[in-house]
């Protein structure tokens, strides 16, 4: 499982849900296989259209750090959507650089004191994503891309977490 706390950044609503990390219905699945197979030809950084969108000018930007962390924001025709950060939980020390670069950006100006909540959510995997208002009609396209992304890039940080514990001698 992994959770996804959305920040509403209009009204400064907070909400949350959780998912599984391999998706069960067809449609997770087949934007899960999407993802799996644009990621896997990209480097740790990029900014590109998702060329598997039909409509739009979706775009994704995206910078992996090391320790499981991951920062993505997606893009329609310049103007972003949202802006998240991945926390796979493998690097604790990964996670809290990351939450610090999202609160200096984003979290602080958009919730105040509500940012330590959310900022000090215990949970991992855990999706920090913060919804820009100007595309409404976007949001459920958007709140899909970010859980079929999270799903594939926790599954390979986790993967990989294990195989280098099972290396460790």
């Amino acid at each position: 499982m992994f959770t996804i706390r959305s920040v509403f950044a209009d009204q400064g609503r907070i909400e949350s849900g959780s998912f599984d990390l391999i998706p069960t219905n067809d449609q997770g699945k087949a934007v899960c296989a999407l993802f799996l197979d644009f990621l896997s030809s990209r480097g740790l950084e990029f900014r590109e259209k998702l060329p598997f969108l039909k409509k739009g000018e979706t775009e994704l930007e995206w910078a992996a750090a090391g320790g499981g962390a991951a920062l993505a924001s997606f893009y329609e025709s310049g103007e972003p959507l949202c802006m998240a950060i991945l926390l796979s939980g493998i690097n604790p020390e990964a996670d809290r650089q990351m939450i610090a670069a999202l609160r200096q950006t984003v979290l602080d100006a958009v919730l105040g004191p509500q940012a330590d909540s959310l900022a000090d959510a215990p949970e991992r995997p855990i999706v920090l994503n913060v919804i820009f208002p100007d595309h409404a009609e976007l949001v459920p396209q958007t709140q899909l891309l970010i859980t079929a992304l999270a799903s594939v890039y926790f599954r390979v940080m986790l993967e990989l977490g294990a195989d280098t514990k099972q290396q460790a001698p």
